[in-house]
């Protein structure tokens, strides 16, 4: 089944929003471990924080903003969370030592706009091209990544890893102006005699779901996987000798399979009914990434092959799941329940930001350890299934 014009517009300008808020994040990522550990009054332990911090304060607003955009609208709720975004980032950018920019974080991270735009994209879409609409706008945002990890390692070398801030806050007025201009109107269905704590409580009734159980679960593991990877992966490479500065080329390299197989292998999936396939295989890429890791120690080039695995795996269950979410849980109640599910998200990205610096200063090997028994754990007790025809009651 084809996009109808509509669904494309909002396929592009949702795509576009959030990859220019997320490029922002995407240029420290791959070096934010190895710079913020030289702060004054750093450790591993403190850079940790510092990484996982945002995604904290992501995790606590997350159902608030998605509970608004249900009652004032995705757009005006959109533009607050990119404004404290960006100012956010100039407070990271005018950060002197490693408490302030932990501060700072807790900012930037409070523009928890994740679940409006997942909301958004649900919908402007009808179920059977949601699951291609989620990988086109993962892979936008992939796009954004790729460029992001390219240019991040460079510019810090370049210009600084503070005034790479300024950047990020850049993007920020970019993607309100864009927002402003571009998002698409969306007829909302709505109750507005609700209170959030009477939405907030049949929001938490899905819980009694085994599906939605899982899905909220999933979305905790992929965010505390990635943030362990992302931080030990920097400091493996420098650790092998590899400038921060040439960072960049490693995860070029490591990001090859995902732009090439990602978005084909869904879409063949989807046509022919084999999501469940993808999604189990994806899962092993994760696990199978965790699996060889240590062995970089004697064979540089397993961190490549680690790499391909993990972000491969990753970019395919990020894409899924959020489409298997909004096809579950009608209009009404999409922005509160995307809204548990990025909490769920942005949680586990805490915990594995901030657990990582420390598992790594007291063994490089416990986060990878750490990371596959979550991993192998979550295959045991079940992944998310492709959803049917049933959508849970308004």
């Amino acid at each position: 089944m084809k996009f109808t014009k509509r669904e494309i517009e909002a396929v592009f300008t949702v795509g576009i929003i959030m990859a220019l808020r997320l490029m922002g994040i995407f240029l420290i990522i791959p070096v934010f471990s190895v710079y913020t550990e030289k702060y004054p009054g750093a450790d591993l332990t403190l850079a940790g924080i510092a990484f996982g911090i945002y995604a904290l304060s992501q995790s606590v607003l997350q159902i608030p903003f998605g509970w608004a955009s249900d009652k004032v609208g995705r757009k005006p709720v959109l533009i607050l969370g990119l404004t404290l975004f960006t100012i956010g980032s100039v407070l990271c950018a005018m950060s002197d030592n490693i408490m302030e920019l932990i501060l700072a974080r807790v900012v930037q991270g409070s523009g928890a706009v994740s679940s409006v735009a997942i909301a958004s994209l649900g919908d402007l879409t009808r179920s059977e091209v949601r699951a291609r609409a989620f990988t086109i706008v993962g892979l936008t945002i992939g796009g954004a990544f790729l460029i992001a990890i390219i240019a991040g390692p460079i510019l810090a070398a370049k210009i600084g890893f503070d005034t790479l801030f300024y950047v990020l806050a850049a993007l920020g007025v970019i993607a309100i102006l864009a927002t402003i201009v571009f998002f698409p109107k969306i007829d909302q269905d709505q109750d507005k005699k609700e209170t959030f704590i009477e939405e907030e409580a049949k929001v938490l009734s899905m819980l009694k779901v085994p599906e939605m159980r899982k899905l909220f679960l999933s979305a905790l593991i992929i965010s505390f996987t990635v943030n362990m990877f992302v931080f030990i992966y920097p400091l493996s490479w420098t650790g092998l000798g590899v400038a921060e500065g040439d960072l960049w080329l490693m995860y070029l390299i490591a990001l090859i399979p995902t732009a090439l197989f990602v978005y084909p292998s869904i879409r063949r999936a989807e046509k022919g009914g084999t999501l469940r396939l993808v999604t189990h295989g994806a899962w092993a890429l994760t696990a199978v990434s965790f699996l060889i890791y240590p062995a970089y120690s004697y064979f540089s080039w397993i961190l490549y092959v680690s790499g391909m695995a993990y972000f491969a795996g990753h970019t395919v269950l990020q894409s899924l799941f959020p489409a298997f979410l909004t096809q579950r849980v009608g209009q009404k109640k999409r922005g509160a329940t995307t809204g548990l599910y990025n909490l769920s998200g942005f949680f586990g990205a805490a915990l594995g930001g901030m657990l990582a610096g420390y598992f790594y200063q007291l063994n490089p090997n416990l986060p990878v350890i750490v990371a596959l028994s979550v991993i192998i754990l979550w295959g045991v007790f079940g992944l998310p299934e492709p959803p049917g025809a049933i959508t849970i009651d308004e």
